[in-house]
Parts: structure tokens; C-alpha cells; sequence
């Protein structure tokens, strides 16, 4: 599950913070505001909508989903699958930090270790700590890669 929080400023007004929650990738966001929910948006055809639900004001349901496509969890599995295409046949996120990798049938697990690990740091933010568990055909288990965080050193 991931959730995340959007702090929707208003001038004028009293700011309202909402959270938004997703069980699986697929599925689309619901929006609660405390222990209340509120409605379910999502990105249809490029544009994030309320689906259902009470009245979300437009300029919210907009920087909500500019927040959501800004997360790395949003972009980096796509970016994974274009990088290693002969590797990898899908990426599902699990969590914010925690991602799974379906290798492809044809893919050497030891070969897409070695340049995953070195790749992945370029890949992912610097200020991440990440769990990848990789998942191949020739093999029943998997095994972890984690990508720890890079902290930047200033002399």
C-alpha cells in the first residue's frame, strides 16, 4: 500500500490536508481528508479526475496528481523496464520503498545482478533506501538487491 499526504494551500482560506492511499499499482487513488473519505481520483487519458465521491475542488484533484506522477514510484518502474528490456518483464511496486522485478524467461539472473546493482544508483533518487526483489523463470526464488541511500559528502 502506499500513502502519501498533499497539503492543498488555499489564499484566503484554511489550508486542508489530505491523504491519498493506493493498495496496487493499478488501482486508483482514494482521498481522505482525516478519517473521512472524501472520493477516488485517477489519471484517465493523461488528466487526474475526481471518479467518485464528494466535490474535490478542481485545483486540488490537479496538484494531487502533479504530487502523485512527481514520486519516484510513479516514473522509476517504467524507467527500469526501458533500461534492461532484455532483463526485465515487469516491475510491480509494492510499497514506496519496496519494488518487485519479473525477470524475462530468456534473462541470466547473475549477469542482470551485476549491472542492476551498479545501475540502479544512477536510476533511483540519491536519498532513497530501496528493496528490489528479483524474480526469475529458471529459478522458484528470488533474491534482494537494496539500494541504500547516497549521502552526499562536502568538503
Amino acid at each position: 500500500m502506499i500513502e502519501i499526504t498533499y497539503l492543498f494551500e488555499q489564499e484566503y482560506l484554511e489550508d486542508v490536508s489530505y491523504r491519498l492511499m493506493r493498495a496496487s499499482t493499478d488501482d486508483p487513488w482514494l482521498v481522505l481528508s482525516g478519517c473521512k473519505v472524501l472520493g477516488i481520483i485517477a489519471e484517465v487519458e493523461g488528466t487526474w479526475s475526481q471518479l467518485v465521491g464528494e466535490d474535490i475542488p478542481p485545483e486540488a484533484i490537479e496538484g494531487m496528481g502533479n504530487l502523485i506522477n512527481k514520486q519516484q514510484f510513479s516514473w522509476l518502474p517504467n524507467l527500469i523496464k526501458k533500461q534492461w528490456p532484455k532483463y526485465v518483464l515487469d516491475v510491480v511496486v509494492e510499497s514506496e520503498d519496496s519494488y518487485q522485478i519479473i525477470c524475462q524467461k530468456e534473462a541470466c539472473p547473475k549477469r542482470f545482478l551485476q549491472r542492476f546493482t551498479l545501475g540502479i544508483h544512477a536510476l533511483a533518487q540519491r536519498e532513497s533506501s530501496l528493496v528490489f526483489k528479483v524474480r526469475c523463470f529458471q529459478t522458484s526464488g528470488c533474491y534482494e538487491v537494496v539500494k541504500a541511500p547516497t549521502i552526499d559528502r562536502c568538503v
